[in-house]
């Protein structure tokens, strides 16, 4: 199982503010592929509807979101990932890396494909509360 740093999530009340602030102090640009521009259509029947601007280094990937403090509620899961934000790893094996949760005792939230389609996402807690992604790519029917 590979794991590779793949994102920083910041949720906010302002995002044109916050993306502005990031964009003109360290000239991040905007990454405007299908995968992420797919988010910013379509989004009445997902539980995040808030906007999010994709912004990158050329080797990071920034990802500014509305704040929303509900998501977890709306997905029936213990951790929200839209509430203050998360940074992310990316995998080839998310049913191992779940594996590994379960073996270790440590809880996740299984979001399944629920925010860009084909990412399976899997969110949990550090032991100082901080939340974490992990999700694999390329999964459009379920795993």
């Amino acid at each position: 199982m590979k794991f590779k740093f793949h994102h920083m999530n910041l949720c906010t009340d302002n995002l044109p503010r916050l993306t502005k602030f990031y964009s003109q102090l360290f000239s991040l640009g905007a990454i405007t592929d299908e995968e992420h521009t797919v988010i910013s259509r379509d989004r009445a029947d997902r539980a995040y509807t808030g906007a999010v601007d994709f912004l990158t280094d050329g080797d990071i990937e920034f990802h500014w979101a509305e704040r929303d403090l509900d998501t977890g509620f709306k997905m029936n899961a213990s951790v929200n990932p839209m509430g203050h934000g998360h940074f992310c790893f990316r995998t080839d094996d998310i049913k191992g890396f779940m594996k590994r949760c379960d073996e270790m005792g440590i809880r996740y939230s299984d979001y399944g494909c629920w925010a860009i389609p084909g990412w399976y996402q899997v969110f949990l807690q550090d032991p100082d509360g901080h939340v974490i992604e992990v999700h694999q790519p390329g999964i459009f029917n379920g795993l």
